[in-house]
């Protein structure tokens, strides 16, 4: 038998954390991540800097170079047993973007094939350099 649950609202998932763990997610985008899980809550805040610097780099694109952009991306590169929670919540900092401009539909779809390429057992570091590189030419 399946139970399905309601969503928690993100106030009360932001409540549990800081009052359970002492935890303030600062993210709006962080905390719609969750999807009303605290599971999930649970699981991302022990890697709450990682997507911090994932939100930064995606902020970057537009205003830094390339070079730049590899440079803050090592989180990327050393994160391979959990790359595929980084390029969703990729995804979803695009998605929340692309509501405030449809270059950033055309970044998911990069995310994506990324995502199908690393599936697919194609060379870890050369899909994070091919994602980096289209993501940059998307978003200027």
């Amino acid at each position: 038998m399946i139970l399905h649950f309601d969503k928690i609202s993100n106030d009360k998932i932001e409540k549990y954390l800081d009052e359970n763990y002492g935890l303030k997610i600062d993210s709006k985008i962080m905390i719609d991540a969750f999807q009303g899980s605290i599971g999930k809550a649970i699981s991302l805040k022990e890697k709450q800097e990682d997507y911090k610097k994932i939100e930064e780099i995606i902020y970057s694109l537009e205003k830094r170079d390339i070079v730049d952009i590899l440079n803050m991306s090592e989180i990327l590169y050393k994160s391979k047993d959990e790359i595929t929670n980084m390029l969703d919540y990729m995804n979803i900092v695009f998605i929340n973007l692309a509501r405030t401009s449809s270059k950033y539909a055309k970044c998911i779809e990069v995310v994506e094939e990324t995502k199908k390429r690393l599936k697919s057992n194609a060379n870890y570091d050369m899909s994070i350099d091919n994602m980096i590189f289209k993501l940059a030419v998307q978003t200027k």
